[in-house]
């Protein structure tokens, strides 16, 4: 096999790793990624997520989980957001699509992500803005599901911890 041939993907228990970045706007709405479906429409709605890479395990000295997420963001919305505040939230497992999702509240960030994520230097899903109680009626996944009671809990004692 030659190195071009390489899978870059990173693996753990046989499921490809990915990380799922969680923003939310101040109006407490969230940022959701419409892709494309194949039949011309962008009904597969999940939080912007990217695949973790081998070359995120680079430096020892940084969780290739946050590494991955900063290049990922950096890639989907084209330099267009720069990240303050992390919050780690736990994994959430796909079996069925053979994923592993690490799943992180970008608690405090700054720019525009913009109307697209991009794949290759291209526009590839839409972005949109959703109030948090609306994702579950746009989205079919359980992992959707159990991503935004992460998101939920974690701002609830996020704003418990505030007073």
């Amino acid at each position: 096999m030659s190195a071009t041939n390489v899978d870059p993907h990173s693996y753990k228990d046989g499921l490809r790793e990915g990380v799922a970045f969680l923003l939310v706007d101040a109006s407490d709405r969230v940022l959701l990624e419409c892709r494309p479906d194949g039949r011309g429409t962008f009904t597969d709605v999940f939080y912007p997520s990217g695949s973790i890479e081998i070359k995120d395990h680079g430096d020892p000295n940084v969780d290739y989980r946050e590494a991955a997420l900063r290049r990922e963001v950096c890639e989907e919305f084209r330099g267009g957001v720069s990240i303050g505040k992390l919050s780690y939230l736990g994994e959430v497992k796909v079996p069925e699509i053979g994923l592993v999702f690490y799943i992180y509240w970008v608690a405090a960030w700054s720019g525009d992500p913009g109307q697209h994520t991009y794949e290759e230097g291209s526009p590839f899903g839409e972005l949109k803005w959703f109030p948090l109680d609306e994702v579950k009626t746009l989205s079919s996944f359980d992992s959707t599901s159990r991503i935004t009671q992460m998101l939920r809990s974690a701002m609830a004692a996020a704003r418990g911890n505030a007073n």
